[in-house]
């Protein structure tokens, strides 16, 4: 069951108030207060995530996760990136993130990431989220393709990818740079069709 609050089906200029839930995890846009709670996760989490997303750095302080929370309300409004945080349905706590780039209105579609703290991993949280975001897409923001680019090494975010019903469509040559070396990287998607399959 997929709970869209009205503000989530009405406009994304009301964005604050945008709850998506399916009773195990709940996505609502990241806000300043959510500061303590994302820095302490992504500190936790460094080991496991910083190969894949250059932010998670050894060095990586809260200043950075002040600055990146600061800056998402601009990405709204510009349309330019929506980003959600990830919180346990049953208790409240905030255990990832994830949400839209790249968003081309033209053409219907967007790039979808996602993260979750390492205490957390394997639960499946994220692919829980990855299945809201993107129906939340399609609905609302009137997607008609999400793309997941996943670097080919990267077999936990792959699974994540699979588990969500994402078709995989091949391996993209030197897609990603991450710290100035250029990855090779699979290509996800998924398409409104897709949702009939999951639910």
């Amino acid at each position: 069951m997929i709970y869209i609050s009205p503000a989530g089906r009405a406009a994304i200029k009301d964005y604050k108030n945008i709850l998506l839930s399916d009773g195990i995890v709940t996505l609502r846009p990241v806000r300043m207060s959510d500061a303590e709670p994302m820095y302490q996760a992504i500190r936790e989490s460094i080991p496991e995530i910083s190969p894949w997303l250059p932010f998670a750095h050894e060095n990586y302080s809260i200043n950075e996760t002040k600055d990146f929370l600061k800056e998402r309300p601009r990405g709204w409004k510009k349309d330019a990136d929506y980003a959600f945080s990830i919180i346990d349905s049953r208790d409240g706590s905030l255990i990832g993130g994830c949400g839209f780039n790249g968003i081309d209105k033209e053409n219907g579609r967007a790039n979808l990431g996602y993260w979750v703290r390492t205490s957390r991993m394997g639960e499946g949280a994220a692919p829980a989220a990855t299945l809201l975001l993107a129906k939340w897409g399609f609905m609302v923001v009137k997607l008609c393709r999400v793309e997941i680019l996943v670097d080919v090494d990267n077999k936990r975010s792959q699974r994540v990818a699979e588990k969500a019903g994402a078709q995989r469509e091949g391996v993209l040559r030197n897609r990603l740079k991450i710290r100035d070396d250029l990855r090779d990287a699979i290509m996800y998607s998924l398409i409104p069709g897709d949702m009939l399959k999951t639910g």
